[in-house]
């Protein structure tokens, strides 16, 4: 008797998301058959990229529009149970096609994942803090900033790692902003709120956290919490007087208190609430501040990076973990991971003119706990190839201690080896040692490199 058929997902995919095309096809052997959704875009964008995924896994291109429900035929016809993608650019795509495959009714959120809609859900529903005017204009950044006043950040209502952010003190801060600023669509302006550092007193870690969760209807699992290394801000370095910011590691698991992990995962189960979210594997980002823990965003798909950390530790693949969420799968809870892992992919501090090194990736891959050397920044190449990166690797330990010497001594040879420090605070090897900063009298503010 032959096994019966899998069923059929529909993945909207684009370059630079979450999975990859050979991470989707390992996990989805014997759940489903993913079939690639490109939009016609996206394809002309890439011209290899359909070519390539229809080696390995069936392909279709969506003819060019920014109404996915004129697809509603073509997308009809594939027999797909449900449709998800893996790119932040793709999120909505994704949602209404899902919805269309489904014939599902429209969600009670409208738009989820616009940074404003989420703003206003969470600050009427008491869970955050920060206060969000929608901003399409230089006038309605002045009127916006006259409404919140202080400390506040300018940044598209849709956009993922860090694009178009601009930090905003004063009145001088707006002038120069206007004045530098082309297009203006898509924006919000939110009160800044002051950051606390990291409770475990390790000086390379930074003030963000992040939950990855997986829903399933309305029952959420959440499969691990993060720390991170701390955001690098290059102010006035982006295009347009926009900052240049960028995110520098993550390390599972957090070692955040026993009591403050409790918080960050109910804080996190009752956003999701809040914003009705439903059958896919969200990414969290919280910030930790004086009076506790602030929401800074919620992105509805797995969180790039991270999926190579949850191997390395023995947990459940969060790529196959997101495909069976979208097929309406029941969350598995997940065993206590094994051991410990870093991505580092710090950024230079001076982002401008040619590398200068001569470290090799063996250098790195023959440092204790290094296990593989992804990308590293060569002598003579242009800083901004790898996204003024140094390096993308991976470190595993079988403890915090071990893994936070280890990620110690990479960040150190980095600094030897470019004569940078990246942004990142003291990586000396006692550094770790030094007594944890008070929360309730220290405050971190984004770092400006």
């Amino acid at each position: 008797m032959s096994a019966p058929a899998l069923p059929r997902l529909g993945i909207c995919h684009a370059p630079d998301g979450a999975a990859n095309l050979r991470e989707v096809f390992r996990a989805a052997r014997d759940l489903c058959v993913p079939v690639i959704l490109v939009d016609a875009r996206v394809a002309a964008a890439h011209p290899d990229l359909v070519a390539l995924a229809s080696r390995i896994l069936e392909c279709h291109v969506l003819p060019e529009t920014d109404v996915p429900e004129t697809n509603a035929e073509l997308v009809t016809g594939l027999g797909l149970a449900g449709v998800t993608t893996f790119h932040d650019d793709e999120l909505e795509r994704a949602d209404a096609l899902d919805r269309l495959v489904r014939r599902a009714p429209a969600p009670a959120v409208a738009a989820p994942w616009d940074k404003l809609v989420q703003r206003q859900v969470l600050h009427a529903a008491g869970l955050s803090a920060v206060r969000a005017e929608a901003v399409d204009s230089a006038e309605d950044l002045h009127r916006a900033y006259a409404a919140l006043g202080g400390s506040c950040v300018l940044k598209p209502r849709r956009a993922a790692g860090g694009r178009g952010i601009a930090f905003l003190d004063g009145w001088d801060d707006i002038a120069a902003h206007v004045a530098a600023r082309r297009v203006w669509d898509g924006m919000l302006l939110e009160t800044r709120i002051p950051a606390a550092p990291h409770p475990s007193g390790t000086p390379w870690l930074g003030s963000l956290i992040s939950v990855e969760t997986v829903s399933a209807g309305s029952r959420r699992v959440h499969l691990g919490v993060l720390d991170k290394l701390p955001v690098a801000v290059g102010r006035h370095e982006g295009p347009e007087g926009t900052d240049a910011v960028n995110v520098q590691g993550d390390i599972l698991p957090s070692a955040l208190p026993a009591g403050l992990l409790d918080r960050a995962r109910e804080l996190t189960g009752r956003v999701l609430d809040a914003l009705e979210v439903r059958d896919r594997v969200t990414h969290t980002e919280l910030l930790l501040t004086p009076a506790g823990l602030e929401v800074m965003e919620v992105n509805g798909r797995l969180a790039g990076h991270t999926a190579r950390l949850f191997r390395l530790v023995g947990a459940p693949d969060p790529v196959r973990t997101a495909l069976a969420a979208a097929l309406g799968g029941e969350p598995n809870a997940t065993a206590a991971p094994e051991g410990t892992a870093a991505g580092l992919f710090p950024t230079f501090r001076d982002r401008t003119g040619t590398v200068r090194t001569q470290l090799r990736p063996r250098d790195l891959r023959e440092l204790h706990g290094v296990q593989a050397v992804d990308e590293l920044a060569r002598d003579g190449d242009e800083k901004a190839a790898l996204q003024y990166r140094m390096a993308n690797l991976t470190v595993r330990a079988d403890d915090r201690p071990g893994l936070d010497h280890a990620v110690t001594r990479v960040l150190a040879t980095l600094t030897e080896g470019f004569a940078d420090p990246a942004g990142i605070p003291d990586t000396h090897p006692d550094a770790c040692a030094a007594a944890a900063p008070d929360p309730d009298t220290t405050m971190e503010q984004p770092r400006c490199v």
